[in-house]
């Protein structure tokens, strides 16, 4: 039962990868995230090569499936309706789907997005170059505050090598090994035009997640105008992660003002600043 309880875990903001090795946790866990989305009056969408089987499962379970896709609330998304388009794997037009179906969500008013994606039919075709990039560029809808986003990985499917690529795109990772404290392990959330509040912590396991939301953050932004990052919950971050978040600041191109950063952070981003003094700023909080 580990790895529903730890999607149980999960709220809007989240994007993490669920690492599964057999059909009973992959159906709890599907089903676990599912009913706490309608229960929350989440509008949700479930994408992927089981989506034929899925309703019997979820029925299986106690689940008014029925209810659920009559109202819309719950809908369901073969693999070649959800990524592929003319048969071939277009990581742009997915994550444009994606966005639009936040959209949606949001014109419904709905108390949120869920959606949730067996990855299985990656195994073959795809480029693991062209995977990571999309599963790192999904927690820019995500950060958005108002998602929650879980991709499902086979490990029979995948070698440990391609597993490792994909899930360090993800803020959080969930095996049966996870432990419940860590879960989820980084959390981004946008504030306003050009602020990011980040929860919990960095290292090599989400690094590359933490990048695709800084890089987001600043895409497009007007020259020299302050970048805001509120790092009060932030337990933790390695050398590789202060350089990211000090990247919009790093050429002078933005100003960086850091909230609730504490001693260690803050120490630790100051070492691996060499940029203009004027453009590093502290402040003990956002309020």
């Amino acid at each position: 039962m580990a790895g529903a309880s730890l999607l149980d875990r999960l709220g809007p903001g989240d994007h993490a990868c669920l690492v599964y090795d057999d059909e009973p946790l992959w159906a709890r866990s599907v089903t676990s995230f599912i009913r706490a989305g309608l229960l929350r009056h989440h509008r949700v969408l479930y994408c992927g090569q089981d989506a034929d089987r899925l309703p019997s499962v979820l029925a299986g379970h106690g689940v008014d499936v029925a209810a659920a896709l009559r109202s819309g609330q719950l809908t369901m998304a073969g693999v070649e309706a959800a990524y592929l388009s003319d048969g071939v794997f277009d990581p742009e037009a997915s994550l444009a789907a994606w966005e639009e179906e936040v959209e949606t969500a949001r014109a419904a008013g709905y108390h949120g997005m869920r959606g949730i994606g067996d990855m299985s039919w990656a195994r073959h075709g795809v480029a693991m170059d062209q995977l990571s990039w999309y599963e790192a560029q999904v927690n820019r809808i995500c950060v958005d505050g108002y998602t929650t986003g879980v991709c499902l990985y086979d490990r029979r499917l995948f070698g440990e090598p391609e597993l490792r690529r994909v899930t360090r795109t993800h803020p959080a990772t969930i095996t049966r090994h996870t432990d419940p404290a860590r879960i989820p392990l980084l959390r981004g959330v946008r504030t306003g035009e050009l602020g990011l509040r980040l929860s919990g912590e960095v290292d090599l396991s989400n690094r590359q997640a933490l990048r695709a939301m800084v890089e987001h953050l600043v895409a497009g932004a007007p020259s020299r105008v302050p970048v805001t990052l509120d790092v009060s919950d932030l337990r933790f971050a390695d050398s590789a992660a202060a350089r990211i978040l000090l990247e919009p600041a790093a050429t002078g191109a933005h100003r960086l003002r850091f909230f609730g950063a504490s001693a260690v952070v803050r120490r630790l981003l100051r070492f691996h600043w060499a940029g203009d003094p004027v453009d590093l700023v502290f402040e003990r909080s956002a309020g």
